[in-house]
C-alpha cells in the first residue's frame, strides 16, 4: 500500500497530530485538494463553469466531482473565452445557462481546444428523452454536439437510412407508382428543386408535383402556406400525408439527405432566414425527410419554431433519437399528421 510520501504532496506540508495553525502557507489548499484526490480518486478533471442567472442557476457540488478552475458568472465574455481555454486547458466546459445562450464562438472556441460542452438539462428540454444525460455535480447535463458528427458515426447513419429503405421496399415501391400515376393525370409526376444541404451545398430534391403546373410562373419563389391556392386536391392530401416527400428516399440513396434531420430549404430563402441567429448551425448535419420540426410545427410553423427544433436536433443528435423520431413519424404518417 503507499504511503504518504509517494503522493505528489510533500508531507512535510501536512499538519501533524494536535497541532493548529491558524494560517495557512500559500497553495496549502491546493495540495490538501490534490492529496484528497489522490486517496480518493474521485476527482474528474478540471473544468470551467458557466454560471446562469435566476432560477436558470441552481446549485451544485461539482467542486466535490471535479477540480473546477474557474467559475464564470452572467453573461458569456465569448471574446474572453478562448484565451481561459488556453490557459486552463479544461476537460470540459459545463454550460448552466439556456441552450439559446449557445453561441457559434462559444462553439468556435471549444472545438478549437477540443473541449467538450454539457449543458444543464433543464425540464423544458423533455423532448430529449432518448438523449443520454450525465449527473455531475448532483445536476442533469447532456453533451452538446455542436458540430458535424464523427466519421463513425455518420457512417452508422447512413448504414440505419440504407437498411431501413431496404426493409420498407416491398411497401414503398407499390406506393411511388401508385402515387406516380394519380399525379401524372394531370402534368408530370414529380417535381424538381434546389434546395441547400450539407456545408451549404445545393442539390436537387424530388418531391411529387402537389401544386399546379407552373404555380409560380406568376408570383417567383414563395413560401408554402397552410391553405395555399396553388395546391390541387389531390395535392393537398399529398401533403397532408407527407407522402409527397417520398420520392425524396431517392436523394437519401444518393447520400444528399438522411431520414432525419433539419428539412432542407430552397436558396431563395436561405439568404434571408440565415439573419436568425445560430441558423448556418442548421449545415452541419445532412438534412432530412423528417425531424423534430416536421414532427412538431407542420407548414404553419414560424421559422424561428423550425430552428429552434433544428438546434435542439443537432445539438442532440443519436441514433437512438433518430429511430425515436422515425417511429414518431410512423404513427403521425397513421394519423393522418393533424398538426397540418
Amino acid at each position: 500500500m503507499p504511503s504518504f510520501a509517494d503522493a505528489s504532496v510533500p508531507t512535510s506540508t501536512l499538519p501533524t497530530a494536535g497541532h493548529r495553525t491558524t494560517s495557512r502557507p500559500p497553495g496549502s489548499d491546493a495540495r490538501r485538494r490534490a492529496l484528497r484526490d489522490w486517496t480518493t480518486g474521485t476527482r474528474g478533471g478540471r473544468v470551467l463553469v458557466l454560471e446562469g442567472s435566476g432560477p436558470d442557476n441552481p446549485a451544485d457540488q461539482l467542486d466535490e466531482e471535479f477540480d473546477v478552475a474557474l467559475r464564470l458568472p452572467g453573461p458569456i465574455d465569448l471574446e474572453a473565452l478562448p484565451e481561459l481555454l488556453a490557459q486552463y486547458r479544461p476537460k470540459l466546459l459545463l454550460l448552466k445557462h439556456s441552450l439559446d445562450a449557445v453561441d457559434v464562438r462559444l462553439i468556435a472556441a471549444c472545438r478549437a481546444y477540443r473541449v467538450p460542452i454539457l449543458v444543464l438539462a433543464l425540464p423544458v428540454y423533455g423532448l430529449l428523452r432518448p438523449t443520454r444525460l450525465h449527473r455531475h455535480g448532483g445536476l442533469p447535463w447532456f453533451r452538446l454536439r455542436p458540430g458535424p458528427a464523427m466519421s463513425g458515426s455518420m457512417r452508422a447513419k447512413r448504414v440505419l437510412d440504407l437498411f431501413l429503405i431496404l426493409i420498407a421496399a416491398p411497401v414503398l415501391i407499390p406506393l411511388l407508382l401508385s402515387i406516380g400515376a394519380a399525379v401524372s393525370m394531370t402534368g408530370p409526376p414529380l417535381y424538381v428543386q434546389t434546395r441547400v444541404g450539407t456545408g451549404g451545398r445545393h442539390f436537387r430534391l424530388i418531391k411529387f408535383r402537389t401544386m399546379h403546373v407552373d404555380a409560380e410562373s406568376a408570383t417567383g419563389p414563395t413560401l408554402a402556406a397552410t391553405d395555399d391556392s396553388r395546391i390541387t386536391n389531390f395535392g393537398r392530401l399529398l401533403r397532408r400525408t407527407r407522402f409527397d416527400e417520398l420520392p425524396q428516399l431517392w436523394n437519401v440513396l444518393r447520400g444528399e439527405m438522411s431520414l432525419v434531420g433539419p428539412r432542407p430549404e430552397r436558396p431563395e430563402f436561405v439568404g434571408d432566414l440565415c439573419r436568425l441567429q445560430h441558423y448556418h448551425l442548421r449545415h452541419l448535419s445532412p438534412p432530412g425527410l423528417t425531424g423534430i420540426a416536421q414532427l412538431t410545427g407542420g407548414y404553419a410553423a414560424t421559422a424561428e419554431d423550425k430552428l429552434r427544433c433544428d438546434l435542439l436536433y443537432l445539438h442532440c443528435r443519436t441514433l437512438r433519437l433518430d429511430l425515436a423520431l422515425i417511429l414518431l413519424t410512423v404513427v403521425e404518417l397513421c394519423r393522418g399528421f393533424p398538426r397540418g
